[in-house]
This record gives structure tokens, sequence and C-alpha cells, in this order.
């Protein structure tokens, strides 16, 4: 077979090159957004608390090099295609470039490095930190994008290219501790301390070279007058200080930033509208405490309720924000926790484990899940009594300092406050979580979808919609919510790495585009799938705040406003139920 044109490989290595800038802003952002969560497990002065979007960028270089050598894995075998995509990763991991005869043997240096590196440990903290879960699917669809433009980009994709995919793709499943259709417990908060020491370190080794690392191997690049000389990578000190810039935003900034938060969330309006009112109220107190004004404070505790998926943690973060932007609370940060965290297995520790988790969160916000599990109904659990006991001493005595969000099942989490007094006088606020609508899931999932530059045509669209229809009507209690949008996308991305790996001609559009058959929804049949995309249907959209019936078929395309006459773009719609025209009549 004849070899890629040139204008095929200049393009492949456009789209890889994209890959890994996307891949490390993920790392570097996931690091931002760890410290803003989990800087105080260090402690405010320890030193590794202000690098950890270093760290995870350290850490997203052996995950660049983990992809390139399982699609690669021999380096007798790679072509010269691979070999340019090899040194366009090398130049993204160094800052340098590798030309000439020096090439071979730096990427065979790449492949045989990469074997020193376990999956489990490049995607650890995207597995073990609540606040980087939601962030999975991203990383796993960028990895399946890398892999496929590696093995598409000679112009032949193989049977042993597709098994070494597949692979791969075994070995996310098993670094995220599941079988393929297990979810992860977003709940399971316990690992997070361990798994940001283990960063810490596991970033503390790379820097200093023990080990194999991409920062610390030379690479044989041509010297000063044609010499081979050796020349050690630059190091993280050499690029830039390990400490990340000190938060230097106002107050005011803080605050609006947060706000800017909660406005893009998908849907939760009423959450949306009693946070604002809330925020106002305790800005109004604010002011009139400067003036020297009469004030109140009413009781800041508060009880989340509603099945899993629904945004609950989410939440939680952005009031600890809005908190520490007001001075309500000093820091501001979230302590996420569930019974495993307060309660003991032996009887004198579970006073001592909880207070323990309390002062983890004092001067902010802690976060107790499925918060109803240290009730028990038969009035014999006496280690949760005891958390709970301690805890509301704690809510009351340190009221000033200290926000506890109870979060759970709305059935058992009425039950809990209304049979403990204690709880309902102490617990001011509640906030109900409702499942996400079939057309909140689709924007959930076309949001997580833009960040990896995937695109929706409209048949897409309407399969998306029918699906999500189909599991919004029989959801139960363990109804997925905004989890189940981004499994779906997991699984939409798999069934185009599989449809590409068919295809000798790999455009941008071809990696970017979800196509009809491409589409999975987790939970659905795709086979009924596709039979409820080819009926017709009407969904029901707003132009202005003006809603109007349109035919599906127009989704994702402008149409004209019946009201205003101008052109919009329909995104996404609420389904609209179409009775036969002879019981229509009869209404």
């Amino acid at each position: 077979m004849s070899r890629p044109s040139d204008d095929r490989i200049i393009e492949s290595i456009r789209l890889y090159r994209e890959a890994l800038d996307e891949t490390q802003a993920l790392y570097i952002e996931g690091g931002q957004l760890v410290r803003g969560s989990y800087g105080w497990l260090g402690g405010g002065d320890d030193p590794d608390a202000a690098s950890l979007a270093e760290q995870m960028n350290e850490l997203h270089q052996g995950f660049l090099m983990k992809v390139f050598a399982t699609v690669v894995p021999d380096a007798s075998a790679k072509n010269l295609e691979q070999r340019q995509l090899g040194r366009v990763l090398l130049e993204h991991i160094w800052g340098k470039s590798v030309l000439g005869s020096q090439l071979h043997e730096a990427v065979d240096w790449l492949i045989r490095a990469a074997d020193d590196f376990q999956w489990s440990d490049l995607v650890r903290p995207f597995v073990e930190l609540p606040e980087l879960r939601g962030h999975w699917g991203e990383l796993e669809t960028v990895a399946m994008r890398m892999a496929t433009l590696l093995t598409s980009v000679d112009g032949t994709v193989s049977a042993s290219d597709n098994e070494r995919i597949d692979w791969m793709k075994q070995q996310f499943d098993i670094a995220r501790g599941r079988a393929p259709e297990t979810l992860v417990s977003e709940t399971d908060t316990s690992n997070a301390r361990d798994a940001l020491k283990w960063l810490r370190e596991e970033a503390k080794r790379l820097r200093e070279g023990v080990g194999p690392t991409a920062a610390e191997k030379p690479t044989p690049v041509a010297g000063p007058g044609g010499a081979v000389g050796t020349v050690a990578a630059p190091r993280p000190d050499d690029r830039a200080s390990d400490d990340q810039p000190i938060d230097e935003r106002t107050p005011e900034q803080r605050l609006a930033d947060a706000k800017a938060k909660l406005d893009s969330l998908v849907g939760l309006e009423n959450i949306k509208d009693q946070i604002t009112t809330l925020t106002n109220f305790l800005a109004m107190e604010r002011r009139r405490k400067e003036l020297d004004l009469p004030t109140s404070r009413p009781s800041l505790h508060m009880a989340f309720v509603g099945n899993p998926g629904t945004g609950k943690t989410t939440v939680a973060r952005i009031i600890a924000e809005i908190y520490g932007a007001l001075g309500i609370l000093e820091k501001g940060h979230l302590v996420e926790t569930d019974r495993s965290g307060l309660v003991a297995e032996y009887a004198g520790q579970t006073g001592p484990k909880t207070n323990a988790k309390i002062d983890e969160a004092l001067d902010g916000v802690l976060f107790i899940d499925e918060a109803y599990t240290l009730i028990d109904e038969s009035g014999q659990d006496q280690y949760g009594r005891e958390a709970i006991q301690t805890l509301l001493k704690r809510m009351e005595d340190q009221r000033d300092r200290l926000v506890v969000i109870l979060a759970g099942y709305p059935v058992e989490m009425r039950q809990m406050i209304r049979s403990n007094p204690g709880l309902s006088s102490r617990v001011g606020t509640t906030m109900q979580f409702s499942d996400y609508s079939p057309e909140a899931l689709c924007r959930i999932f076309e949001l997580i979808a833009n960040k990896s530059k995937y695109a929706l045509p409209t048949e897409s669209r309407r399969r998306l919609l029918r699906g999500f229809t189909y599991l919004y009507a029989k959801r139960d209690r363990h109804f997925g919510n905004g989890r189940t949008s981004r499994n779906s996308l997991e699984r939409s991305v798999r069934r185009l790495a599989n449809r590409v790996a068919t295809v000798e001609e790999v455009t941008r559009e071809l990696l970017t585009t979800l196509e009809p058959e491409d589409i999975e929804v987790a939970g659905v049949d795709p086979v009924h799938l596709k039979a409820m995309a080819a009926e017709p249907g009407k969904v029901r959209v707003e132009c202005k705040g003006i809603p109007q019936v349109i035919d599906d078929q127009q989704l994702g395309t402008e149409v004209q406003c019946e009201s205003c006459g101008e052109p919009f773009f329909a995104d996404w719609g609420e389904p609209v139920l179409e009775l036969p025209a002879g019981e229509e009549e009869a209404l």
C-alpha cells in the first residue's frame, strides 16, 4: 500500500499536538482543582501544597508516554510516521526538538522508559480524588483519540493495532477499579488523603530523578559541529517556579468567580435561586455589620436531598467558595466524608475520629454524604449515635467556624432530620436536588464532549435525546443522572474509536464527530435506541424565553422563531408527547 500523503501526515501531527496540549491542560487544571479542595491536607505551610499543578504536569508526561508505548510497544516495529509523532511527543515533554538520526534512538528510549510506568499510577488522581472523578471521561476520550492517531497515521490499521487499543481500554477499566459495567462510587472519599500524599511523593521522585522519568532522561542530540552530545531535558525548576501563584483575587472577584461556576451548572434552577437569595442576605448582613447596625445570622448548616449524580457535591464546593469570599468562613474549603470517615470500628474511637474530621473542616464546610447511615432505625447503633452527638455539639459550639452539609436520598434524609430534634433545630436550609431531565442530561453530555472537541450532528442529538428520555421515564432512586451522561460519552467515544480503527483515511472531522452509530446510552440496548430514533418526534425549544414546538430533526440547526422571526440555534429541547389524532379530539 502506498504511503500516506504529506498533507495527511501534517494533519495527523497537528491533531496529535492538539491532543497533547489538551491532556496537559486537563492535568494542570486538575491540580488547580485539587489544591483548591485539598491543599489544606498538607497544612498551610507545606511548600508542596502550592505546587499541585506542577506535580500534575509531571504526571501527565508519563501518561502521554504510556499511551504512545501502548500503541507502539515494539521499538523495531515503529514506522516513519509514528516516529514523527514520537518526535512531537518528545518536543512536548522536553521543550526541544530531536532530529536526524538521533530521533530513532530517542523514540526507542521513550518506549522503553514507559514500560516502568503503571496505568494505575498515571491516572490515580482521577480515580481517588472526588474533585477529579468527573473528568475521567475527558481523560479516557483524549487517550483514545491519541491512540487512534498513532495507529492510523501510516494509512493502515492492522488487527494487532486494534488489539492494543482494546488492551488500553481494559487498562482504563482496571485502573478505575471497576468492571466495564460498574460505576465508581462518588461517596468513597477515604482515599483522598492517601492519593494526595502519593501525588506529592511521586512528583518529588520525578523532580529528583529517582527512577525513569521524561523530565530527567538524557536524549542524544546533535551538538556543535555535528557531534553527538548528551543533553538533559529541562527540569521543572528550569522551566518555572515550583510554586503556584498566590491567589491575589479580591473577595469580590472570588465571589464573582464562585457565582459564575454556579451559573454554569446545567439545570438546578431552584438550587441557584436559593443560593443566590442566601448569598444576598449574607452580603447585606456583612454590610450592616460594617455600619454597626444590628445583624442576625441564621443557621448555615444544610441538608441536600436528592438522588446520586444530581450535583450535590459540586454545589457544596461552590457554597464553600462563596462563604470564603464573603468572609463567613476563613478558608472556605470543603471536606468530604461519609460514615466511614466518622465512625470507628471499636468502642471509644468514634468520638476522636469524628472530632478529627471536623477539625479538618474548621473554617470551611464539612460535607457528609449518605448521612442517614449514621442513624440506625433499630436504635442499636451506638457508634453512629456517638458520631451524631459529637457532630451536634461541634455544630453548635463552633457554628461561626463550621458549616455542615448533610446529603443523601430524599426519603431517608427527611426521616433522619425529623427523628432527631437536635438536627432539625440546627439544619436551617434544605435543598431539593431533582433528577436531571432528558434535555439537561443531553446538555451535560455535550458540555463534556465539547471539552474534548467532539461535535454532535442532528441525528446523533436525536438518538441521544431519545435514549435519555427512555431512561428518565424508567428511572428509580438509583438513576445515575449526571453520571449517566458521562458514562454514555465514554461508551460513545469507544464506539467511535472502534469505527475509526477500520478507516484508512483519518481526518479531523472523523476524529471529532460522534455519528449516530457511535451514540451509546448507558443502560439502553443499542438496537432499541436505534429503533426509538427511527420514529418521528417533536421537541419544545425556546427563543428568548418564548416556547415553541419544532420537529426534532431540526436539532443542532438554526430555526426561525415563530414569534420574533429571527433565527436561533436549536441545540436541545424538551420532548413533546404527541397523541394520536382520535385521542386528541376526544380530549
